[in-house]
């Protein structure tokens, strides 16, 4: 099964909007920022909705858009938050896994 991973957050929401259902939120250290990458595993005309998107031809119901773009920073916001928490004993030195919050 194909997998694609995009940064792009308006990508993300577009292909939630076209029905993709996010595989995995990876987080990805850079610089002094925090970015993620979300894996998609094949859906039904991925690769057609990819092509609209990165071509500017791709149109949207604004309303729906904006449910699918806030999901889509629920699961970054959610990735992040566990990625804190994980790294936070290393950070530190030390740390106990399920440790108090």
């Amino acid at each position: 099964m194909k997998t694609v991973g995009v940064t792009d957050l308006y990508e993300a929401a577009y292909l939630v909007l076209n029905g993709c259902a996010v595989a995995e939120v990876e987080c990805i250290p850079l610089a002094n920022v925090l970015g993620c990458r979300l894996s998609f595993a094949s859906c039904e005309d991925l690769d057609y909705f990819q092509e609209q998107f990165q071509s500017r031809d791709a149109s949207v119901n604004l309303y729906k858009f904006r449910s699918a773009y806030n999901q889509v920073n629920g699961y970054v916001h959610q990735a992040k938050k566990n990625y804190d928490r994980s790294h936070r004993g290393c950070a530190t030195g030390g740390g106990v896994a399920g440790g108090d919050e």
